[in-house]
């Protein structure tokens, strides 16, 4: 195994005590050498701080900062990735378990793209974890991202001050302008590679997790995704964060190359029943890479649900709350 490229691993921390030491063990048995372990904690009240000071005395190669006052989610991760001073930096979050192959398998993969992910494995125990596969096109990175602690990325990509957009979270930025940089953006290791491992308590589910619908969405059923999912996606487009987003694709996209995404951001900025309809119709055209799920993208109810894909979207999407 050639190991001539370097990485630092960053992790972020916050409450985690419960978890982190199945973690950390994961990454120090990792079976390529990590060059640094750069924790950085956001101002913890529970043992999080001491475990890692634990740790840190018998490993040389883990480093802890803790941050002077609290700076959420996305900043938290943007300023402990620019401590890295390896070839790739990989992103951990603080709960899950990554298995002993997953660092090996991504620098050997990863070449010269921006990022190297995988799928992964999710559940509250690793038995009977399902598997995740998400999507990685461009178009597909205009409704979502994917998990950042799947991620492998080039050093000289993730400090770039362009990959960080304040109006989503870390990881689907990161994700989302890979393809504005470089040639190469994403490649994909289909295997998994790690366990996320959910329970109350994960990041996940503080960030992202879904506005309530209400009794009235409830009593609609099946068809509450694209009944609500309609007055939502107008309430969106109102949004700042989602104004800037799309925006921030528009400017970038505007090349023959990307002719579908541009046009598919400026439907998403535009009111009217026209520009939603054309975005309806560019999704059911590209739904084998776009729908979330690309085992539902079949067939006729795969052509309905990639139509419908924009309001299936702005159902319960909290991405772009303040």
């Amino acid at each position: 195994m050639d190991t001539s490229k370097t990485v630092d691993v960053v992790m972020c921390t916050y409450n985690g005590e419960r978890y982190l030491r199945e973690q950390l063990d994961s990454i120090i048995g990792q079976t390529y050498p990590i060059h640094r372990l750069i924790v950085q904690d956001d101002r913890s009240t529970d043992g999080t701080v001491a475990i890692v000071r634990e740790y840190a005395a018998r490993y040389p190669f883990i480093s802890l900062y803790v941050n002077g006052r609290n700076l959420g989610y996305n900043l938290n991760f943007k300023s402990a990735v620019m401590r890295a001073t390896a070839d790739f930096v990989a992103i951990s979050d603080q709960d899950d378990v990554w298995f002993a192959d997953k660092i090996a398998r991504q620098v050997e993969a990863i070449g010269g793209h921006n990022i190297c992910f995988s799928a992964h494995v999710r559940g509250s125990r690793l038995e009977g974890a399902r598997r995740v596969e998400p999507q990685h096109s461009l178009k597909a990175l205009l409704f979502h991202g994917f998990a950042g602690h799947t991620m492998l990325l080039r050093r000289d990509y993730v400090q770039r001050e362009g990959a960080w957009l304040d109006c989503i979270i870390y990881d689907w930025s990161l994700a989302l302008n890979a393809y504005f940089y470089r040639d190469k953006a994403i490649t994909y290791i289909a295997e998994p590679l790690n366990w996320h491992r959910t329970h109350p308590d994960e990041a996940a589910r503080r960030v992202g997790g879904g506005p309530s619908v209400g009794a009235a969405a409830a009593a609609l059923g099946p068809l509450a995704p694209y009944v609500v999912g309609y007055r939502h996606y107008r309430q969106l487009q109102h949004k700042g964060k989602w104004r800037r987003l799309y925006t921030h694709v528009c400017a970038q996209t505007a090349s023959d190359a990307l002719r579908t995404e541009h046009t598919m951001a400026r439907c998403m900025l535009s009111p009217g029943a026209l520009p939603l309809l054309r975005l309806c119709l560019c999704c059911m055209r590209h739904r084998r890479s776009t729908y979330y799920n690309k085992a539902k993208a079949g067939g006729l109810m795969g052509a309905v649900r990639g139509f419908f894909y924009p309001l299936i979207f702005a159902y319960r999407n909290s991405d772009f709350d303040d």
